[in-house]
């Protein structure tokens, strides 16, 4: 697996690079092959963040943890990746690949850890999509009250997903 490690606001030192190392590779008995993984470290005061985001069979799949520990935020981080790295397989296993097509033979089947079924879809819903500013979006996302909502910016004509953050704030999704 390929590694790319950035430090921000520190020093990377030949211990946690070893660690760091040492913990992603560990996600090989359960990742596709030719995965990528992306990993952030950052300090800011007490809080000691990790993001880690794996690039496999063209699918992000991205885990970040805070706690007062770095080594610690890097267990947290690779453990819920495993656990959605377990799913992604059960997904593939069950012939369902996000694209309503069989891709059995997408990922070797070597997960052993169980997990909880996946979700079931039991609704869908069609709504307009109207080209809009984003303080417009905001607005009818607030009438709505809703935690996201899809729009067309008026000005770039692309697909927006606006949606309200755990602290209370807002993001906005842009496709590239």
């Amino acid at each position: 697996m390929q590694i790319h490690l950035t430090a921000r606001h520190m020093e990377i030192t030949d211990a946690l690079k070893g660690r760091v190392q040492e913990k992603i590779e560990l996600l090989d008995r359960v990742s596709p092959e030719n995965t990528r993984a992306d990993v952030i470290l950052s300090v800011e005061k007490f809080r000691q963040k990790v993001e880690v985001t794996l690039h496999a069979n063209g699918r992000l799949i991205h885990a970040e943890s805070v706690t007062n520990d770095l080594y610690g935020s890097l267990d947290l981080a690779v453990d819920k990746l495993e656990r959605q790295l377990v799913r992604f397989k059960e997904k593939i296993r069950h012939g369902r690949d996000g694209n309503g097509q069989s891709s059995r033979n997408a990922l070797d089947q070597t997960a052993t850890l169980s997990e909880k079924p996946l979700p079931v879809l039991v609704k869908t819903k069609r709504f307009p999509v109207k080209p809009m500013s984003l303080d417009d979006a905001i607005l009818q996302m607030e009438l709505l009250d809703k935690d996201f909502f899809l729009y067309t910016d008026a000005t770039s004509e692309t697909l927006r997903v606006l949606y309200r953050r755990r602290d209370g704030s807002l993001g906005q999704i842009q496709p590239e």
